[in-house]
């Protein structure tokens, strides 16, 4: 049997359509939040990652290993990637006493990842000379801490800056930093025979 007054059951187009549209945009938005979900968790990998780096190499510092590059004590920075360790994007760069870090930029003008390697060796070596030449001959006051600072550098995700770094600072005692001099005494015996 018919119904009478010819109404149809089902949707319109129209309804079909607002449908549609809110279910289109509840995925865009869905969509949207987990993308930025996994940027904030890549940079958060990241940075637990230089942070672990940083304690790394500063825990080869207060053990010694960087004795040979470090040769006086007069303020040094170190510089070098995680390379070896399996993490090439990732670099340092480690000040002591009262040095300031280096900015980098990149041949265009803007600051970025652009890094002479050999550009600051030169610049410290003339600077030791000058203050060689500027030094009495009195004897230094050896200070019984040093502080150490290191940046360093990662990749950060989806956002027009490319890099993002992270500054830890820690108090050395200084022969760990530099070396006493019994073991300077030591290793130019060890030379010897």
């Amino acid at each position: 049997m018919r119904r009478p007054g010819g109404t149809r059951g089902g949707f319109t187009l129209a309804e079909v359509m607002v449908t549609l549209l809110i279910v289109s945009i509840g995925l865009l938005l869905i969509t949207q939040g987990l993308t930025r979900a996994r940027f904030s968790a890549a940079e958060t990998h990241h940075r637990k990652l230089a942070r672990e780096l940083a304690l790394l190499t500063l825990g080869r510092l207060e053990s010694g290993l960087f004795w040979e590059e470090l040769d006086g004590g007069d303020g040094d920075v170190l510089t070098g990637t995680y390379a070896e360790e399996g993490y090439e994007e990732f670099h340092y760069e480690l000040v002591l006493g009262d040095e300031e870090f280096r900015e980098r930029a990149e041949p265009d003008g803007r600051q970025g990842s652009y890094h002479d390697s050999w550009e600051y060796e030169r610049e410290r070596e003339q600077r030791l000379r000058r203050e060689d030449d500027d030094k009495d001959e009195e004897e230094q006051v050896a200070e019984a801490f040093e502080k150490v600072r290191i940046k360093v550098g990662y990749p950060r995700f989806g956002e027009e800056l490319n890099e993002s770094e992270l500054v830890l600072e820690r108090w050395i005692p200084w022969e760990q930093v530099y070396g006493s001099e019994e073991d300077d005494s030591r290793d130019a015996a060890e030379a010897d025979s």
